[in-house]
């Protein structure tokens, strides 16, 4: 089991506690348990090359032994004494007392035969002793212990909170209240940009890195009958969006004030709400793709490749007014495209900007640029609404969860 003497010893009490109290009968396979483990077993089964030296009372093995020349001396470990006894000498353990031929043959006469009734309790009525819990139970037990675990991993979340600042303040010192004259709108679409890619990114390398590990946990679980697929997968997504959510609004509040942005409360909620709607898609892909590809190298690689696609297609590098139409379908699938447009379209909606002497038009001196709506036409990204894009957004999440379900309840192998 890998547990340590202690941890080993707490884990047989439990189990002995459990068997006293007549829901179930353990069997554990064993091997060199320490004197106060062996201690706690009510019956031993003995084997030697997969023939039966002894079986019956744990207690009485030593006598069994005791009788055919084999006493345990007073300050051995009756565990370790019998596997001294039974193992075979080799070059390596030469000093070790083997069994006798004749000695194992008493033994085996005496133990290694034993009349079965295989038919012994048919007629009794079959009867479960398991307690099977309502399905909004198994949730409720589930989510707790979620949240348990993800509370459990403070030095993962204090690094998870010092790079959401850390990245906050190097992204908000970089673009630092980029201000509303002409120079600030070429700054303005690639931070907006930047934002919406790295929150995604962050999110997806969480989720992607340690989702694997534990759904072959989940899968244990399930296959003894332990809970429902859709009640863990249901307590797992919300008590880690609960926990992560936090990170991406930390970061949207930090780089909004440093950036300058419109100090509008609506805008600043709108802008948070969407970062956390593109960490809410990127983890939703991630998941998905760890439920299906079960392996976290094969899982890195997939999701790096799609969040690429995304990345490429999300409407910065190429606006929507200069995609060719034959890409409009990946472009259509990109989470980055929405979230991109909306925070764009929250931002340029009613900026006015201005311009310093040097920026004004050589020719009549107007200024090229005086509203965020000229760069909102020039783009095309009036395409969809700022509602268009949290619909298609929420039904991305939804559709890629379902299929990350999907995933964990079929993919088993």
């Amino acid at each position: 089991s890998g547990l340590d003497s202690v941890t080993a010893l707490s884990l047989v009490r439990s189990l002995r506690a459990l068997s006293d109290s007549g829901a179930c009968t353990i069997v554990c396979t064993i091997h060199q348990p320490q004197a106060k483990i062996f201690a706690l077993f009510d019956n031993l089964f003995l084997l030697k090359s997969g023939v039966t030296i002894y079986q019956g009372p744990a207690g009485g093995a030593l006598a069994a032994f005791a009788e055919v020349g084999y006493p345990c001396p007073d300050s051995e470990n009756p565990a370790n004494h019998f596997l001294d006894v039974i193992t075979p000498p080799s070059e390596l353990n030469s000093n070790n007392v083997s069994i006798s031929a004749e000695a194992e043959a008493k033994l085996i006469e005496r133990f290694g035969i034993v009349e079965v009734d295989l038919r012994a309790g048919i007629s009794r009525p079959l009867r479960s002793t398991r307690v099977f819990l309502p399905w909004t139970q198994q949730t409720y037990v589930l989510f707790v212990r979620s949240m348990h675990e993800l509370l459990r991993r403070r030095d993962m979340m204090a690094t998870q909170l010092c790079q959401t600042l850390a990245m906050a303040l190097v992204v908000g010192m970089l673009f630092y209240q980029i201000g509303d004259t002409q120079t600030s709108i070429e700054m303005r679409m690639p931070v907006l940009c930047f934002i919406t890619n790295n929150q995604g990114m962050f999110g997806a390398m969480m989720i992607v890195n340690s989702f694997p590990a534990e759904r072959m946990l989940s899968l244990r679980e399930r296959a003894s009958g332990s809970y429902n697929a859709s009640a863990y997968f249901l307590a797992k997504t919300t008590a880690e969006t609960i926990m992560t959510a936090v990170y991406p609004i930390i970061f949207a509040v930090i780089v909004y004030l440093l950036i300058g942005f419109q100090l509008v409360a609506s805008k600043l909620f709108l802008f948070v709400w969407f970062v956390l709607l593109a960490h809410l898609a990127a983890t939703s892909l991630a998941l998905a793709v760890s439920s299906i590809a079960r392996i976290t190298d094969y899982a890195v690689i997939i999701v790096s490749l799609l969040l690429e696609i995304s990345r490429l297609f999300g409407g910065f590098y190429l606006s929507p007014k200069q995609l060719p139409k034959y890409f409009s379908f990946i472009d259509a699938v990109s989470y980055v495209k929405y979230v991109y447009t909306a925070i764009g379209l929250n931002e340029l909606d009613g900026l006015k900007l201005v311009c310093t002497p040097s920026e004004l038009d050589p020719i009549d001196g107007s200024c090229p640029v005086t509203s965020g709506q000229q760069t909102i036409d020039k783009l095309g990204l009036n395409y969809i609404s700022i509602g268009g894009c949290f619909g298609v957004l929420l039904i991305y999440i939804v559709f890629v969860r379902a299929i990350a379900y999907l995933g964990l309840r079929y993919v088993k192998n």
